[in-house]
């Protein structure tokens, strides 16, 4: 069944391709996601074919790119649990003191940059930046103390200031409002792909790598992350596209870039060819920016207990579990937050109401994190808890998709907002997560678990009143059109 917002999209598109190919002349791979409700059945073939177009080049990079962003950013933790600590003789609250720094530098420089990337080409600035944080993120295999700790930490921040929000500005300007919430989840489960893939490649490294060369299992993974990540960022200045009101993109003709551009007339404004004095202005007059940032810092807070408290609290039970057990366990919670999270995203823009899923995907962390403040649920009960948190992972790209959704028109807004949201959220997140889950504290953290949980009902407070005022403001845009369609049919009767 396709959804009013799909119906809407495909009746304009018709009046585009009116020569669209026939569905049977659609290849196999169309048909098939078709199937899986990937795409509309009610698209027109030759629309398909674009927006597979935009799929392989957007989602391929933007996926791989931020796959490598989490492998490098977990590896750190899981070093710091596989013999990093010890080596480097980091004790206390150093890989607190570690993470921070990385949030430090990453949203300290992600706002202006999120901002300027409207005025520079994407297909550029995201691929530089990805070598930068490759070559950062190797110099960590080679660190003899905990000052170069930190200053590839702060290095690797910096370079990856906007590689999230600048890759949700470009699906933003590409797709339609009913196709963006599929494809924002889609890119953001490589997130938690790449955290499962730190934890397994780690525990391979410790098993299979430690002492080849006469390094460490932990220095050797540090390396096979730099490896993985150098050739996506090259592949990324082949593929990836800047927004279509700029230069064509290589894999689009012509005739596609149009189409391309008309598809989303009207629906996605493009950027300003120059740099706007209004934005402030524009910004901080509606409540978009102060709603949507904290909702995201409210999620940023409840995505904790899953993370780093999860593997510390492993590490501190490691009398119960192996070195790899520790390394693996918490992938469960990450595959929680991979399927929940693409369900989720099908739904919002099936029906349009991103809302809906938000609410569901809230109660299981709700349960999760009494379980932890609970704790006496025994071994299971922790676990249980710990994995229930992965429900979280939902809420990324729901808030995200919803927050492109409703400033789709415009631009400048979409930018400064998407990357304020990440950068107060994570910059909050950086500074609490060291007083509610210090390193010292494992296994039990109580004032993170009760803090957790008072934040993920604040979160259900949160989403009923983003859901109010954008119900509101969709209702005055009704009713202004239907009063100028009024007037409209009245002058026309008048002049009968």
């Amino acid at each position: 069944m396709v959804s009013k917002s799909e119906e809407t999209d495909i009746g304009v598109t018709s009046s585009f391709d009116s020569d669209a190919r026939p569905a049977e002349d659609e290849n196999a791979w169309i048909r098939f996601m078709t199937a899986l409700k990937w795409y509309p059945k009610g698209m027109p073939a030759e629309e398909k074919s674009l927006v597979l177009k935009l799929d392989l080049s957007i989602l391929i990079f933007g996926c791989l790119s931020f796959f490598t962003k989490y492998l490098d950013q977990q590896s750190l933790t899981n070093a710091y649990v596989s013999g990093m600590k010890e080596e480097l003789h980091l004790f206390g609250n150093e890989i607190n003191y570690l993470t921070a720094t990385f949030w430090a530098s990453y949203c300290t420089f992600m706002i202006p940059a999120c901002y300027f990337l409207t005025h520079y080409p994407a297909n550029l600035v995201l691929p530089i930046l990805e070598v930068g944080w490759g070559l950062s993120t190797f110099g960590l295999a080679w660190a003899q103390n905990v000052e170069t700790v930190y200053a590839m930490r702060f290095f690797t921040g910096v370079f990856e200031c906007c590689s999230f929000t600048g890759t949700i500005y470009v699906i933003g300007s590409w797709y339609r409002p009913s196709e963006v919430g599929r494809r924002v989840a889609l890119f953001y489960v490589a997130a938690p792909l790449g955290t499962m893939f730190a934890g397994y490649l780690q525990a391979a490294a410790y098993t299979n790598l430690n002492g080849v060369h006469g390094l460490s299992g932990w220095r050797w993974l540090f390396i096979v992350d730099a490896i993985i990540t150098l050739p996506i960022s090259l592949l990324g200045f082949y593929i990836f596209p800047d927004v279509p009101s700029r230069k064509k993109p290589r894999f689009l003709s012509d005739s596609d870039h149009v189409f391309a551009q008309k598809r989303i007339a009207g629906k996605t404004a493009p950027p300003q060819l120059k740099i706007s004095r209004s934005i402030f202005r524009r910004v901080f007059a509606r409540w978009h920016w102060y709603l949507f940032v904290a909702q995201w810092s409210i999620m940023d807070q409840n995505f904790l207990p899953s993370g780093s408290p999860f593997s510390l609290y492993l590490k501190a039970n490691s009398q119960i579990y192996s070195v790899v057990r520790i390394n693996t366990l918490p992938t469960i919670a990450t595959a929680v937050s991979v399927i929940v999270a693409l369900t989720c995203g099908i739904i919002a823009d099936k029906t349009g109401r991103f809302w809906l899923p938000a609410y569901v995907v809230t109660l299981p962390v709700i349960v999760g994190c009494a379980l932890l403040v609970s704790w006496d649920v025994g071994e299971s009960g922790r676990l249980a808890g710990f994995i229930l948190t992965g429900f979280e992972g939902a809420l990324s790209p729901l808030t995200m998709g919803w927050a492109t959704v409703t400033m789709a028109g415009d631009a400048e807004e979409r930018a400064v907002v998407t990357a304020s949201m990440n950068a107060i959220g994570q910059g909050i997140m950086a500074g609490t997560q060291v007083v509610q889950y210090a390193a010292t504290d494992a296994p039990r953290f109580r004032g993170g678990f009760a803090s957790n949980l008072a934040t993920s009902v604040a979160q259900l407070v949160l989403i009923s009143v983003i859901l109010w005022l954008s119900s509101r403001d969709k209702k005055k845009v009704g009713d202004a059109q239907e009063k100028v369609l009024g007037h409209g049919e009245a002058a026309v009767a008048a002049k009968l």
